[in-house]
């Protein structure tokens, strides 16, 4: 995508959260983060963020995190229609109006700061610099820069290698859940599934999903 295309995509997956009841135009606002303040933040960590991650971030502030939104149970790979679907939450970082970006800058910083401690995962700086911490879905949930997949780390999980966490080189990469923010966006933004999450319900006699409550602060 282009940057325009990004940036409409972007606000369109808000736009998405009013048009499903999930969310009020109240619960965003418009950011005033900087291409500057990105450039900083990857200049700190030296990292080069995906271009629709620097969309996401540059376009609305909001205090919300957790979110939910109806997904395969058997994981994201199973995406034929006839799959039983459920809902699954997920901690998004948040970006409030003051001080944007700094949730993100707090979750790098703890991050790196658990997996080169010795007493915890103990890995170098060079296996993990490539690791994006966004939030929380079962488990740490990072942009993988190497391919822009999003990974999960359990937290309780400290022997990587063990765990299966890392590759050949010993570059750490986690567990793949999703193919990139640009999915993360459809299924919690857009809402993906919501047709076919509600038809299964129905087929079960049940009540339509309240989306009033899919966002919690």
């Amino acid at each position: 995508m282009t940057k325009e295309e990004e940036l409409r995509f972007v606000s369109g997956a808000f736009e998405a959260l009013v048009q499903r009841g999930v969310a009020d135009r109240g619960m965003f606002v418009p950011s005033a983060v900087t291409d500057r303040e990105i450039d900083a933040f990857e200049e700190r960590f030296d990292v080069k963020l995906p271009s629709l991650f620097r969309a996401f971030l540059s376009s609305y502030c909001y205090d919300f995190s957790v979110i939910c939104a109806p997904i395969p149970v058997d994981g994201l790979e199973h995406i034929e229609k006839n799959c039983e679907k459920g809902l699954w939450w997920i901690e998004l970082i948040a970006l409030p109006k003051e001080n944007t970006l700094k949730n993100l800058y707090g979750l790098m910083e703890s991050f790196r700061e658990v997996c080169t401690n010795k007493n915890l995962v103990g890995l170098d700086l060079e296996s993990v610099k490539r690791l994006v911490p966004i939030g929380e879905w079962d488990g740490t949930l990072c942009i993988d820069l190497s391919d822009g997949t999003l990974r999960s780390f359990d937290q309780t999980e400290f022997d990587w290698e063990k765990a299966g966490y890392l590759d050949e080189k010993g570059i750490a990469h986690g567990i793949k859940r999703m193919a990139d923010f640009k999915q993360l966006l459809e299924l919690y933004f857009y809402g993906k599934y919501d047709e076919e999450y509600e038809k299964q319900i129905a087929e079960n006699d049940g009540e339509k999903p309240d989306y009033t409550a899919y966002i919690q602060r």
